[in-house]
C-alpha cells in the first residue's frame, strides 16, 4: 500500500510539474517578446507625438497669418468705404483691433502710397501742413519711383521711425510690393530688418502687403490695375514676437526653426525657438509652408525625449512579470484542478456521462453560451464564447458581465440586475470588448433562473456574433456612396454633402466654389494603352486632385472621366481660380503607366455661391456651362461662370479675379 501510494504521488507530481515548467518557459518567452514590443511601441508613440505636435504648430502658424490677412482686408475696406480716411479714423480703427491682445507679433497697420518723382516735393509739403513740419521721404536721393508710409498706427516711438519711409527703395520690400500689385493679392516679403528695430533685442522681420484699387475700375490686365492703383495697406511683423505669440506654450521639447525660402540656410533664418544651443534629439522633420505666394521652410527637432517616463516603463516590466507569473500559477491551478476532476470522475461515472452529453451540446453550439451567478459573475463559458472573446477561460471566470461591455455604465448595469431579479428575459444587440481590444457586435439573450422563493439564482446567457453582418452592411453603404475605382465620393454622396455645405454657407454668409472637371483625350489613352491603363490613369488623376485640395474640400467622381470638387469657405473667385489652376497644372504632367507614358489635360468650369447661383441645380448648370466653354476655348483650360462674356484660362495665360 505504501509503495502504491508513493508511485501514485510521483505520477501526479510528474503530470503537474512538467507542464507547469513548460508554461513557465513559454511565459518567459512571451514576456520577453512583450517587453520588446513595448519598447517598440514607446518609440512609435514618441514619433507619433512628435509628428502630431509639429503638424499642429505648422497649422497654427498658417491660421495666424490668415488672421492677419483679414486685418489688412478690413483696413482696405475702411479706405474704400470713405472718400478720405483721416488719421483719427485710422487710429480709432487700429485701436479697436486690440492688436496687443489678439494679434501678437504685429507691429501695426499702415498705408503706403506711390509717389511720382515730380510729385515728391508737393507730397512732402502736404504732409508737413498736416502737423508734421519735419516730415520728409527717406532715404533721400533721386530714384525712378518713390513710395512713402503716410498712415501707421499705433503711432508710438517705434512706428514714428518708419513714418515717411520709402519701402519701395529696398529690394526685398519692393519685390513683394510689385508682386502684390501684379497679382492683386496679399504678398509676404522675404527676411528684412524692420525700420522700427533698435540696437536692443533685434529680430528678423517680414511685411505683409495688400494692394488697394479704386472701386468700380476694371482690373483685368496689368495696365488696368496700375491705373486703378491707390497704394498698399500693410503690416510689419517681428518674427520672434509673431511666432512666440502664435505657438504660446507649445511643446518645449521641440525646437522650431523657420527659414525664408525652400533652402534652410543660416542667412535666411527667420526664427529659432531654442537659441541656447541645446543638442537636438533623434527626431526631426522639415516641411514647406506656402503663405501669400511666399514659401517658408519649417524645421522641427526634438530635444530630449517625448516618451513616457522611466517609472512608467518600470511599472510595465513589473506588470509583464506579474502576468507571466499569474499565467504559470493559473496553469498549475488548472492542472491540479484537472487531476482532481479525474479523481472525482472515477467515482461518478453516471454523473460524468450526463456531463458529457451536456458538454457536447454546449460545445458544438455555434453560439456562445455562458452561465452567471446571482451577482452576474461568469461561472461557465463554452469554447465558442471563449473563442469569440479571446480571454483565457480562467481569466474571465468570476468576472462580472459588465466587465466585457465596450462602455462601462453603472446605471445600465443596475437596470439589468433589477430586470433579471424580476425574472424578465431579454434579447438585444450589444457591443463587447474582446481581449485584444477589438469590438464584437453580438445579439445577447439572457434567461434568469429563479428559485422557489422567486430569488435570482443565476442566468443563462447566449451570445450570437453578428460582426460579419454589420461589416457587410457597412460595405454596402460604402459602395452606395463611393466610386469603387478611385475611392472618391460618387455623384449621389457629393450632391448630398454639397446641399449641406450650401446650407452652412447660407447661414454663415460665406462662399463656396463648385468645380466641374472633364479630362481631355482620355478616350485616346483607353484606345491606345487599354482599359487597364485607363483605370490606372483615373486613379492617379484622383490622387493628384486630392493633393491640390484642403482636407475640408469635397472631391467626387461623377462618372467616366468627369469629376466634381467643392471648395469650402473660399475668399472669392480668385482663390477658386488659383486652386483650379493648381489642379490643371498637376493633371497636365506626364503619366508613367505600365504600358507606356501618356499625357492628358483637363477642362475646369467654376461656379461661385452665391455669385452664380444659390441652389445646387443652378450652380451645377453654370459650372457645367463654364467647363464646356473651356473645352470650346481650346481645352486644357479653366473657365469661370459668368452672366456676361466668359473668361477662359489655359496653360499659356493667367486668370486674375479680385474680390469685390
Amino acid at each position: 500500500m505504501k509503495a502504491a501510494g508513493s508511485w501514485t504521488s510521483g505520477y501526479i507530481l510528474k503530470r503537474i510539474a512538467l507542464p507547469t515548467l513548460l508554461s513557465a518557459v513559454c511565459a518567459g518567452l512571451v514576456g520577453g517578446l512583450t517587453l520588446d514590443r513595448l519598447e517598440q511601441a514607446h518609440a512609435e508613440a514618441e514619433r507619433g507625438a512628435f509628428t502630431l505636435e509639429t503638424r499642429e504648430m505648422a497649422l497654427r502658424i498658417n491660421e495666424r497669418v490668415k488672421a492677419y490677412r483679414q486685418v489688412l482686408r478690413g483696413a482696405r475696406a475702411l479706405i474704400l468705404a470713405s472718400s478720405v480716411v483721416t488719421r483719427e479714423e485710422w487710429r480709432d480703427y487700429v485701436v479697436g483691433l486690440l492688436l496687443d491682445a489678439d494679434y501678437p507679433g504685429i507691429q501695426g497697420v499702415g498705408m503706403a502710397v506711390p509717389i511720382a518723382p515730380q510729385d515728391l516735393a508737393r507730397h512732402e509739403q502736404q504732409i508737413r501742413t498736416e502737423g508734421f513740419p519735419d516730415y520728409r521721404v527717406t532715404p533721400p536721393g533721386p530714384r525712378e519711383h518713390y513710395s512713402a508710409i503716410v498712415l501707421l498706427e499705433p503711432f508710438d516711438w517705434r512706428n514714428q521711425r518708419a513714418f515717411g519711409y520709402d519701402m519701395y527703395s529696398e529690394p526685398t520690400r519692393r519685390e513683394a510690393m510689385e508682386r502684390a500689385l501684379a497679382l492683386g493679392t496679399p504678398a509676404l516679403t522675404g527676411k528684412v530688418s524692420l525700420v522700427q528695430e533698435t540696437a536692443t533685442d533685434r529680430q528678423a522681420g517680414v511685411l505683409l502687403y495688400l494692394p488697394v484699387f479704386k472701386p468700380e475700375m476694371p482690373l483685368g490686365t496689368q495696365a488696368e490695375r496700375e491705373r486703378a492703383f491707390i497704394g498698399w495697406v500693410y503690416s510689419p511683423f517681428r518674427m520672434n514676437d509673431l511666432i512666440t505669440g502664435t505657438l504660446g506654450d507649445s511643446e518645449p521639447r521641440i525646437r522650431v526653426r523657420i527659414y525664408d525660402g525652400r533652402t534652410p540656410t543660416p542667412d535666411q533664418l527667420l526664427f529659432d525657438s531654442h537659441t541656447d544651443g541645446e543638442p537636438p534629439g533623434a527626431l526631426f522633420t522639415q516641411s514647406l509652408l506656402e503663405l501669400d505666394s511666399r514659401v517658408w521652410t519649417l524645421r522641427f527637432d526634438s530635444i530630449g525625449t517625448l516618451a513616457i517616463d522611466q517609472q512608467a516603463r518600470d511599472m510595465e516590466r513589473i506588470a509583464v512579470i506579474l502576468i507571466g507569473s499569474l499565467f504559470v500559477l493559473l496553469t498549475a491551478s488548472l492542472l491540479v484542478t484537472r487531476e482532481r476532476a479525474r479523481a472525482l470522475a472515477l467515482t461518478g461515472a453516471s454523473l460524468q456521462a450526463s456531463e458529457a452529453r451536456y458538454s457536447t451540446l454546449v460545445n458544438l453550439s455555434q453560439d456562445g453560451i455562458a452561465a452567471l451567478d446571482a451577482e452576474l459573475r461568469f461561472t461557465f463559458l463554452n469554447p465558442r464564447l471563449i473563442a469569440l472573446l479571446g480571454y483565457p477561460e480562467q481569466e474571465i471566470l468570476g468576472k462580472r458581465l459588465d466587465r466585457i461591455w465596450a462602455e462601462q455604465d453603472k446605471s445600465r448595469s443596475a437596470a439589468v440586475r433589477q430586470r433579471l431579479r424580476r425574472g424578465v428575459a431579454a434579447s438585444a444587440e450589444q457591443t463587447l470588448r474582446k481581449a485584444s481590444g477589438e469590438l464584437l457586435t453580438a445579439i445577447i439573450t439572457d434567461a434568469p433562473l429563479l428559485n422557489a422563493d422567486g430569488h435570482l439564482q443565476g442566468v443563462i446567457l447566449t451570445v450570437t456574433d453578428i460582426s460579419e453582418r454589420k461589416e457587410s452592411e457597412e460595405r454596402i453603404h460604402y459602395l452606395a456612396t463611393h466610386d469603387p475605382l478611385t475611392g472618391l465620393a460618387n455623384r449621389a454622396m457629393f450632391l448630398d454633402l454639397m446641399d449641406t455645405s450650401l446650407l452652412i454657407a447660407r447661414r454663415n454668409h460665406s462662399r463656396v466654389a463648385l468645380l466641374y472637371l472633364d479630362l481631355d483625350h482620355f478616350k485616346e489613352v483607353n484606345d491606345r494603352l487599354g482599359h487597364a491603363s485607363g483605370d490606372a490613369l483615373l486613379i492617379e488623376v484622383a490622387r493628384r486632385m486630392r493633393c491640390c485640395l484642403r482636407a475640408s474640400d469635397l472631391l467626387a467622381r461623377q462618372g467616366g472621366d468627369e469629376f466634381m470638387a467643392l471648395l469650402q469657405d473660399v475668399g472669392g473667385m480668385q482663390e477658386a481660380l488659383a486652386v483650379a489652376e493648381k489642379i490643371r497644372a498637376a493633371i497636365d504632367a506626364p503619366y508613367h503607366l505600365e504600358n507606356g507614358i501618356c499625357r492628358v489635360s483637363v477642362c475646369i468650369g467654376i461656379a461661385l455661391y452665391p455669385d452664380h447661383g444659390e441652389d445646387l441645380d443652378s450652380l451645377s448648370r453654370r459650372a457645367d456651362e463654364a467647363m464646356y466653354r473651356a473645352k470650346d476655348g481650346g481645352r486644357n483650360g479653366v473657365a469661370q461662370a459668368t452672366l456676361a462674356s466668359p473668361s477662359v484660362a489655359g496653360p499659356s495665360n493667367t486668370v486674375d479675379a479680385l474680390e469685390s
